[in-house]
């Protein structure tokens, strides 16, 4: 059977007949945006193509009482926050497990919660599901049965949505900070002995948001290399388009949070900054003619022909 041919038909503006002619040329896929892929990038480190600094009060760029509670890296040893080795020989069944994301933080399913031989043997002190607020009214992805029999504590992230979820990523946060530098924990140097067991349905979804986030906030990371951390142990995470644009919002966030700690800290250091940049801020308040006269564009085409733009067709 023969391929019908290829459409040779000229364009409206190249036929005799027309009244109009184009002004540019036609390009084929002119336009297109390539996308960014977040799962191949390469980088320096071999692992997740990123230096990474040591977590200490001096690395992280937020007020503490907002992610940390406290006197938090005074109670927590550096080993907590060393990556463990690459898991390299990754079994499809091993989806159905958890793995350790940090000494302290593991990832996994639901389903993981009925080896309590397991649970006891990694010495987990606290279960903390991440849910839809529906299952919650259901009792339903709870850690509260198993927390009971091995005498540990459970908690829950309940959300309503996507944007429910953004808004509670700091708790989430927090919430793990705060039970990993309890007064137990500053008795010894040994990071095994708070553990947290993250979960969801299918330990790849909000919970693999709510840990992506953790390391964003936690190692000054962009989304795409926390995601690549979290890959490393966890091959079968599915961060879907609504939780990727979500954790992408809250990067955007974090970098606004930190530039603003910056500014503290720097006029904290420097107050003769602060009243620089207080009297600039009053000069600015006191002059709002001058931004009105710098979006008056139409008298400054001529500075900048290249920004104007022309037509697509043009009489003949």
């Amino acid at each position: 059977m023969a391929l019908p041919s290829r459409c040779t038909e000229a364009p409206m503006s190249q036929q005799p007949s027309t009244h109009y002619v184009r002004t540019h040329e036609y390009v084929a896929g002119a336009g297109r945006v390539q996308r960014t892929n977040f799962y191949a990038l390469a980088g320096i480190d071999s692992q997740i193509g990123v230096q990474l600094e040591p977590v200490s009060s001096d690395s992280h760029c937020f007020p503490e009482g907002e992610f940390v509670p406290p006197g938090f890296f005074e109670r927590v040893h550096s080993d907590m926050f060393a990556l463990p080795p690459r898991m390299n020989d990754w079994k499809y069944h091993m989806r159905r497990e958890a793995q350790m994301i940090l000494p302290f933080l593991y990832l996994g399913p639901w389903a993981c919660l009925k080896d309590r031989v397991w649970l006891e043997r990694e010495g987990f002190t606290l279960l903390l599901a991440v849910r839809d607020q529906r299952l919650a009214h259901a009792r339903l992805i709870s850690g509260e049965k198993a927390a009971m029999e091995l005498g540990i504590e459970t908690c829950a992230v309940d959300t309503v949505d996507n944007q429910d979820l953004i808004t509670a990523l700091p708790r989430a946060i927090r919430l793990i900070n705060d039970h990993v530098s309890t007064p137990a924990n500053a008795q010894s140097h040994n990071s095994s002995r708070r553990k947290i067991l993250l979960f969801c349905e299918t330990g790849n979804g909000h919970s693999a948001g709510v840990l992506v986030a953790y390391l964003m906030a936690m190692f000054n990371l962009k989304f795409h290399q926390a995601l690549q951390i979290a890959h490393l142990q966890r091959f079968c995470i599915d961060i879907d388009e609504p939780l990727k644009n979500l954790l992408l919002s809250f990067e955007s966030i974090l970098a606004a949070k930190r530039d603003v700690e910056s500014s503290r800290r720097m006029a904290s250091a420097n107050p003769g900054l602060a009243t620089l940049t207080t009297t600039n801020r009053k000069r600015d308040l006191e002059d709002p003619n001058d931004m009105e006269d710098s979006m008056d564009m139409d008298g400054h085409d001529g500075l900048f022909p290249a920004r104007r733009g022309t037509a697509p067709f043009q009489d003949r």
